[in-house]
């Protein structure tokens, strides 16, 4: 893993020959299908050189998903490899946290994961929330192929996305 522009985080190498570019939210019930397909798909095909993909939390302005901000706000991009393995974490275990109060969720990141609330993340933050608006993305999760929409069932489950995936990178 490796650190992209703005500090997104980013897996595989820059120049491997697909692109994928993921705009997520932890605390989003259709971000953690995509995450877990992404995790099986995706991922071993960054190992491979075949794929590179950069996923962006995007902290949208919404009611539901403040949760799922105050948790990335934590994260540190400059340890992309351990920002992952939270990140994953957090979405493996979404409906433990995502209904619980704020304080519950800053006292996880700081005492079960042992994080402080970062102000270069939230600069980072700000940036993919201006990105986002700029180019219309307005629901999540919202992915890019070698900058085309992927266009997929968001209620079809992991395996589905799967599926649909594998079609979408190996063309």
């Amino acid at each position: 893993m490796t650190e992209e522009k703005l500090g997104a985080m980013h897996l595989g190498t820059l120049d491997a020959p697909v692109k994928v570019e993921a705009f997520v939210n932890m605390a989003c019930p259709y971000s953690v299908n995509f995450f877990k397909a992404a995790d099986r798909v995706l991922v071993p095909l960054t190992d491979q050189g075949m794929v590179s993909y950069t996923i962006k939390h995007f902290d949208k302005p919404k009611v539901g998903l403040l949760h799922g901000t105050i948790a990335n706000l934590y994260l540190d991009y400059s340890n992309p490899e351990k920002a992952y393995n939270i990140m994953k974490e957090m979405f493996e275990n979404q409906k433990e946290w995502a209904s619980t109060d704020s304080r519950f969720i800053m006292k996880k990141m700081e005492e079960e994961y042992g994080l402080e609330e970062q102000s270069r993340t939230m600069n980072l933050s700000l940036a993919i929330t201006q990105e986002a608006q700029e180019r219309g993305i307005g629901g999540i999760p919202t992915v890019f192929i070698n900058g085309e929409p992927f266009k997929f069932n968001l209620k079809g489950g992991p395996t589905s996305i799967e599926k649909e995936l594998i079609e979408a990178v190996r063309g």
